[in-house]
């Protein structure tokens, strides 16, 4: 299944919808523990949204991350890290970050 971009309001809701996630921590497969800093707004575009990440790590501000960003599609990304070393940051499509920890959310629920 592929995903499809969100457009920029439907993602400032979805990024909303999961705000209450920061400062959580969550248990990977892996038997880490992660806590996660942020659900942001990204570009959808893989390249872009590469930029997105790499800016928001350097940074940690999700609004001067995505600045350079003038497109249209947009997408959700989880910024986590792990719970024993600060400077191991991991980011992740809201989707798949889901999809992994059987969330039910529905993304083709009407904007509002």
């Amino acid at each position: 299944m592929s995903n499809t971009a969100f457009t920029l309001t439907k993602a400032n809701d979805v990024a909303e919808d999961f705000e209450d996630l920061v400062d959580t921590d969550f248990r990977a497969q892996n038997g880490k523990v992660y806590v996660i800093e942020s659900v942001s707004v990204s570009p959808f575009d893989e390249q872009e949204k590469r930029q997105f990440t790499d800016n928001f790590i350097n940074c940690r501000d999700k609004v001067e991350a995505i600045s350079f960003y003038n497109g249209g599609e947009f997408d959700v990304v989880v910024f986590f890290y792990e719970e024993h070393d600060e400077a191991a940051w991991y980011s992740q499509d809201i989707r798949a970050f889901v999809a992994e920890r059987g969330i039910n959310y529905n993304f083709n629920k009407a904007e509002h």
